[in-house]
């Protein structure tokens, strides 16, 4: 009896295991709970230090007034949600870095 839970234990543990690495694998991205494109923006492009935006299809920080990305992220956009993917073609504004890291984290998460 205790061989037979202890196989149906690790087998479990298996599936779990392997239905991880294909989700992963397969560059699915699950949308969060409230969207990031719900935090409120500012009302004047003067008061954002950074930009979100898409960049070639990859989630990127620009700095104010910048052509060029900062920095770069391995986050598909065409895995995000429809709306997070309107918001980053037309640029999600953020007051300050705390901002930028807390709405990054949305969207890697």
């Amino acid at each position: 009896m205790k061989k037979f839970l202890g196989l149906t234990s690790i087998s479990i543990a298996g599936a779990v295991l392997i239905s991880g690495i294909l989700l992963s694998l397969s560059g699915e991205k699950f949308s969060a709970q409230n969207p990031v494109s719900n935090i409120s923006q500012p009302l004047v492009s003067g008061e954002c230090r950074y930009w979100l935006r898409d960049y070639h299809g990859y989630l990127a920080v620009f700095g104010e007034e910048k052509d060029e990305p900062e920095m770069i992220f391995q986050v598909f956009t065409r895995n995000l949600p429809q709306y997070d993917q309107q918001a980053l073609q037309n640029g999600i504004g953020v007051r300050d870095y705390e901002e930028l890291i807390a709405r990054i984290e949305d969207f890697i998460s």
